[in-house]
């Protein structure tokens, strides 16, 4: 059977700064793992262009070419429990990197290394090294796949819905890690997640994509304070609040249509405030 061709990510422009977060937010399937995949070169975009410090890297080619950009591109993904090797231990994990990209250290040096790891992001190396994933909980294996991604000094950090499988009870410390990482390192950061809510506590600028495109960019606050596109409007309206019936006070079938009807007519961005962009319907 033939569906013929799809494009899963179209028209998503947008730029990562050194010290500061994006935030990609947008339901599933709405293209926000794609595009992390395209700027890991886990996958290849079919068309576009890809730019790291000056640079085109869409097409990368060369096993040292992809080596030297993944240690400035780094990713820690969604599911902690899946993203370690459940036979090796907490040493293993965070010294191969070290070993692959980093084989100017010494013994020492990538032992102490491991270390400095561990504690940046809030675990005790003496109790930690020595653990495999399954002896460890959720929060600590997502805090160690952050040091693993941290190892190689990454210019670029791309979090894949790091807290999403998390307990709520350690969202928000997992997400303080994260947040002062970034500002301690001048690491950009692409925080992707469904989630608008905690755009605002992690991210200067925040994205919304809906179907493949960016419909609405600019600062958090103005985003999250002041939608203009519908869409945007609709994942504010579902998110709860404490003390109010579900889409009180909102109603939701007016912005799904208008939803439907910027999807048949997608329009180009445009600057609505200095740095506020929005896609109007065409």
């Amino acid at each position: 059977m033939h569906f013929g061709a799809f494009c899963a990510l179209d028209s998503a422009d947008f730029s990562l700064y050194s010290g500061r977060a994006l935030a990609l937010v947008g339901e599933s399937g709405s293209g926000k793992s794609t595009c992390a995949k395209l700027l890991t070169h886990v996958l290849t975009a079919s068309a576009g262009h890809i730019f790291h410090a000056g640079r085109d890297v869409t097409k990368l080619r060369g096993r040292q070419a992809l080596l030297n950009y993944r240690s400035a591109v780094q990713m820690v993904f969604q599911d902690p429990f899946a993203a370690l090797n459940p036979a090796h231990t907490v040493e293993h994990h965070l010294t191969r990197p070290l070993a692959l990209h980093r084989p100017d250290l010494s013994t020492a040096q990538r032992r102490d290394a491991v270390d400095e790891l561990l504690r940046a992001v809030d675990l005790d190396p003496a109790i930690t090294l020595r653990k495999h994933p399954h002896e460890m909980s959720g929060g600590q294996r997502q805090r160690v796949n952050l040091a693993r991604a941290l190892a190689v000094n990454p210019a670029v950090l791309i979090a894949d819905e790091p807290t999403s499988m998390l307990d709520v009870s350690i969202r928000l410390s997992v997400l303080d890690t994260f947040r002062d990482l970034k500002r301690e390192r001048g690491i950009a950061m692409l925080y992707i997640t469904h989630d608008i809510a905690t755009a605002r506590y992690v991210a200067e600028e925040t994205a919304v994509i809906f179907r493949g495109r960016i419909v609405e960019r600019g600062p958090t606050a103005q985003v999250i304070d002041s939608p203009r596109h519908a869409y945007t409007r609709l994942l504010l309206a579902a998110v709860p609040e404490v003390g109010s019936p579900f889409g009180a006070g909102n109603s939701l079938a007016p912005l799904a249509a208008q939803v439907r009807e910027s999807c048949d007519r997608p329009g180009t961005l445009r600057e609505v405030t200095p740095g506020h962009w929005v896609r109007f319907a065409a």
